[in-house]
């Protein structure tokens, strides 16, 4: 009978632990979160021009394509930011097709900084999504990301010469 206070009073302490660590991970889950890996590929007929596939409650709906390629989420009805924050250390790969199907939009890891480097952010190339990667510059060129020109035609991302540069134009 001597041993049964140390008995509770060791349940008691485990279970003020248990508690305590539940609270932690409850309330700093999304702190830790880390890029998941690419969604599997979802077996859809491709979309007319202008639409894209949406998974939303139980179903994949049809709907019109995000305004850019941004982390978008569909609420029913419109297209809006959405309000969680990435995780540390990743970028966001658009929605796009491959030969396996419609590929949801989802964050990836990012490599580790390259000293040296310029970061080339992720980027679609013809029909290809290029992944963010750190790239040593050209001599006296710098990277601009691409853009929508004032007209609204796409420029793709790419090198250019440096302002600074005492290089001759080629």
């Amino acid at each position: 009978m001597r041993g049964m206070p140390r008995s509770r009073a060791t349940v008691l302490a485990l279970f003020k632990v248990i508690l305590c660590l539940s609270v932690i991970i409850i309330f700093c889950g999304g702190a830790l979160a880390m890029p998941s890996p690419a969604p599997t590929p979802v077996k859809l007929s491709s979309p007319p021009p202008g639409k894209v596939w949406v998974h939303f409650g139980e179903s994949w709906i049809l709907v019109s394509a995000p305004p850019v390629p941004g982390p978008y989420v569909w609420n029913g009805t419109v297209w809006v930011i959405d309000p969680t924050p990435p995780p540390p250390g990743a970028e966001w790969v658009p929605g796009h097709w491959t030969v396996e199907g419609w590929v949801p939009g989802h964050w990836v890891a990012v490599s580790p900084e390259t000293p040296g480097a310029v970061w080339v952010p992720g980027h679609w190339k013809n029909v290809r999504w290029v992944p963010g990667h750190w790239k040593t510059p050209p001599p006296g060129r710098e990277w601009v990301a691409g853009h929508y020109a004032p007209g609204g035609r796409w420029v793709p991302g790419h090198w250019k010469l440096n302002s600074r540069s005492t290089e001759p134009t080629r």
